[in-house]
């Protein structure tokens, strides 16, 4: 009988997204350059002072991976700014996420 593989946990398994951005992350992620652009600040910039790796920071930008809380929280501390400036109105949010409102 074979030997079982261990399964990857979150830690192990690629976060890096194949294939095209979702919507979300995509307007998340072109929010997020342009209050770093707006702010004057380069990608390089903007890593050194997270500290995060520069090409994280690009991927975040387009869409290509999700950020964490802790890591837009850093983001916004950078540069400034309250992190819900990097998410667009909550009707556009709920378009974008592709789910309906509660009814709440």
């Amino acid at each position: 009988m074979a030997a079982k593989q261990p399964r990857k946990t979150n830690t192990q398994a690629s976060k890096t997204r194949s294939g095209p951005p979702s919507a979300l992350l995509s307007a998340v992620g072109k929010r997020i350059r342009e209050v770093r652009q707006a702010k004057g600040f380069s990608q390089d910039k903007l890593a050194y002072s997270i500290p995060l790796d520069r090409a994280h920071i690009g991927m975040i930008e387009n869409g290509k991976r999700a950020a964490t809380i802790p890591t837009l929280v850093k983001i916004a501390l950078a540069l400034q700014c309250e992190v819900g400036e990097f998410f667009p109105p909550t009707r556009e949010l709920a378009l974008l996420a592709n789910v309906e409102g509660t009814g709440a």
